[in-house]
């Protein structure tokens, strides 16, 4: 799905429905109330009603008993993009890049992980689609080195590195997910078409997804 930054539901901003429906699925599951939605857009009640009443009619929600529960259509709003649309030929060659840093990732020791499982999902799969927001891509990680002594030991060693570099760290806890954090830099690629998500994001229990790595044989 693709939005504008000057979109509005029921006179709110697009942008705020859609960072309130991330807030709801990264807390909540995919359920909230009419208070908790008023409260979070500091509305009143008449706007929160009118609201969402719009999100009902435009099947962005469902009511469930005295809640409210969001849909397909409202989780492909929760990570749509504000970006100018790319073609079919566009699209392609950044899954192509991607899936090429994928090798370079699994083949290079330096990257302590390897990218194990990968998924696509919502518009880059639909066949009728003609251009795109983005890619929206699950990924799954695993260590390359199962001796946890000796992956601390390598993983503490990028970070001496790093530090010698001038990069600082705010955490201890940083620290220990930097080894994970380079692979999903090398990933990203700073590329804002690429849209990376953990496979525990509860969008891919209500979506239809397509796994292109490892490839899956079709037994006929």
């Amino acid at each position: 799905m693709r939005i504008t930054r000057k979109q509005t539901i029921a006179n709110i901003p697009v942008l705020e429905i859609r960072d309130y429906f991330d807030f709801v699925m990264r807390h909540n599951s995919a359920n909230f109330t009419a208070e908790s939605f008023r409260k979070y857009l500091n509305l009143n009640d008449l706007e929160t009603d009118e609201a969402i009443k719009e999100l009902l009619d435009k099947d962005f929600v469902e009511r469930v008993e005295n809640n409210y529960e969001i849909t397909l259509k409202g989780s492909a709003l929760r990570i749509a993009r504000c970006v100018p649309p790319i073609n079919k030929l566009k699209a392609d060659k950044l899954l192509r890049d991607f899936m090429q840093r994928v090798q370079e990732i699994n083949n290079d020791d330096y990257y302590l992980y390897r990218v194990s499982k990968i998924l696509l999902f919502g518009s880059y799969i639909r066949e009728d689609a003609t251009d795109y927001a983005d890619i929206d891509i699950a990924f799954e990680l695993e260590k390359k080195i199962t001796d946890q002594n000796k992956f601390l030991k390598l993983s503490l060693m990028l970070v001496d590195e790093a530090k010698d570099k001038g990069k600082s760290f705010s955490s201890f806890f940083e620290e220990i997910c930097y080894a994970r954090s380079l692979v999903l830099l090398k990933l990203k690629n700073r590329n804002r078409y690429i849209s990376l998500h953990e496979m525990n994001d509860e969008i891919l229990e209500i979506t239809e997804t397509k796994q292109i790595y490892p490839l899956v044989d079709i037994i006929v």
